[in-house]
C-alpha cells in the first residue's frame, strides 16, 4: 500500500543554509552548483525563489529556483536545475511533491514552470521522474544537444586527435594546473567568445575568482604553455562522477599548433571520474547542433547526450 504524506512547502530564507547545503551534499541528484555560496553569488540579478518541501518537519526535497514575473525557472542562473531529493526517494513521493509544487505556484499566481534538468548520468541513482510527470501536464520540451565521454570502458581518442597531440609536445607545449585565471579570461575567453560569437562569459572574472575561492577543489583551470605564455586552457567543474568542462578557449594565432588537443587529450587521459562532460554542442540562440564543433569533441570518444529544458504550463493540467 502505498502511504500518503503531508507535503508542506517553505520559501528559502538564510536561516535555512546548513539544512539546505546538507541536503545537496546527501542528495542523489545534488553538485557543487546547488550549494548556496554558488547560488548566490549572482543573486542580484536573479530573484530567488527556492523552495524546501517537508513532510512530518523531515525536509525530503529542494527546489533551486528564480522567477521572472509569472514564470518560476529552476535555474535561470545555472547550468541546470531539479527537483533534489536522496535516493531514498521513492517515485509516488516525488510524484506527490511535484503535484504539491505546481499547487503551491498556482496559488502564487505562476503560469509557468520551467526546469532545465540535470542529465540522469549526473546522478547517483536513476532521475527519470519528471520526464515522466512531464506527459501528464500541458507544455514543452526544448533539448540541446551534448557531448559526453563515458570513461569506464577504454577510450578511443582518433587518429588525427593522437597525431595532433604528439606534435603539440613536440613543439615544446606543457599542460599543467593553473590558478592565473585572469589571464585565461583577459587573453584567451573574452576575445575568443567576442570574436566568434560576439557574446562574454556567463561568468565575469571577479565572479569565476569568488566561486574559485570559495570551490577551490571543485574548480580548476588546465592550460596549454608554450614558453610560459597561455595559449589554450578550459575550466573544469569537479562533481562527484563526472568534470565538466565549462568554458574552452585559446589564442587564435596559436590554434594550429595542437595545444587544445593536447590540453583535452591529457585530460581525459587521467579522469578519475565515470564521465567527461563537453557540454553543449549548439548553434548560438538556437537547438540545432553545431557540427563543427560536435565533430571536434567527438574525436575524443564523446558521444551525444540531450539536455532537456521541460516546461509545464500551471494551470493546464492534462489529468
Amino acid at each position: 500500500m502505498v502511504k500518503k504524506h503531508s507535503i508542506k512547502v517553505i520559501r528559502y530564507k538564510n536561516q535555512f543554509k546548513s539544512n539546505w547545503d546538507d541536503f545537496v551534499n546527501e542528495a542523489k541528484n545534488g553538485t557543487f552548483l546547488f550549494q548556496r555560496n554558488f547560488m548566490e553569488y549572482h543573486s542580484d540579478r536573479f530573484d530567488d525563489f527556492s523552495l524546501l518541501f517537508f513532510s512530518d518537519d523531515e525536509l525530503v526535497a529542494l527546489l533551486p529556483a528564480c522567477k521572472i514575473d509569472t514564470v518560476c525557472y529552476s535555474h535561470k542562473g545555472l547550468t541546470y536545475g531539479c527537483l533534489i531529493v536522496k535516493k531514498e526517494c521513492k517515485f509516488h513521493l516525488y510524484k506527490e511533491i511535484f503535484t504539491v509544487l505546481i499547487d503551491f505556484l498556482k496559488d502564487q499566481n505562476f503560469t509557468e514552470l520551467i526546469i532545465k534538468t540535470i542529465p540522469s548520468i549526473y546522478c547517483e541513482a536513476g532521475n527519470d521522474e519528471l520526464p515522466f510527470l512531464h506527459q501528464f501536464y500541458e507544455g514543452s520540451v526544448e533539448m540541446n544537444i551534448g557531448s559526453v565521454i563515458y570513461s569506464r570502458k577504454e577510450i578511443s581518442f582518433s587518429k588525427s586527435i593522437v597525431r595532433n597531440a604528439k606534435n603539440a609536445q613536440k613543439k615544446g607545449i606543457e599542460i599543467r594546473k593553473s590558478n592565473d585565471f585572469t589571464t585565461f579570461w583577459n587573453d584567451l575567453l573574452v576575445p575568443r567568445l567576442e570574436e566568434r560569437f560576439n557574446k562574454k562569459p556567463i561568468h565575469s572574472l571577479d565572479e569565476i575568482i569568488y566561486l574559485k575561492e570559495r570551490f577551490p577543489n571543485d574548480i580548476e583551470l588546465y592550460a596549454a604553455f608554450l614558453s610560459e605564455e597561455m595559449i589554450a586552457g578550459t575550466v573544469l567543474f569537479n562533481n562527484k562522477n563526472f568534470v565538466k568542462s565549462q568554458y574552452i578557449a585559446s589564442k587564435s594565432s596559436y590554434n594550429k599548433l595542437g595545444g587544445l588537443d593536447l590540453l583535452h587529450y591529457e585530460i581525459i587521459k587521467n579522469l578519475k571520474t565515470d564521465y567527461f562532460d563537453f557540454g553543449t554542442s549548439s548553434e548560438d540562440l538556437s537547438t540545432a547542433e553545431n557540427p563543427n564543433l560536435l565533430s571536434w569533441k567527438e574525436q575524443f570518444g564523446a558521444r551525444t547526450i540531450v539536455f532537456p529544458t521541460y516546461t509545464f504550463k500551471i494551470n493546464q493540467p492534462k489529468i
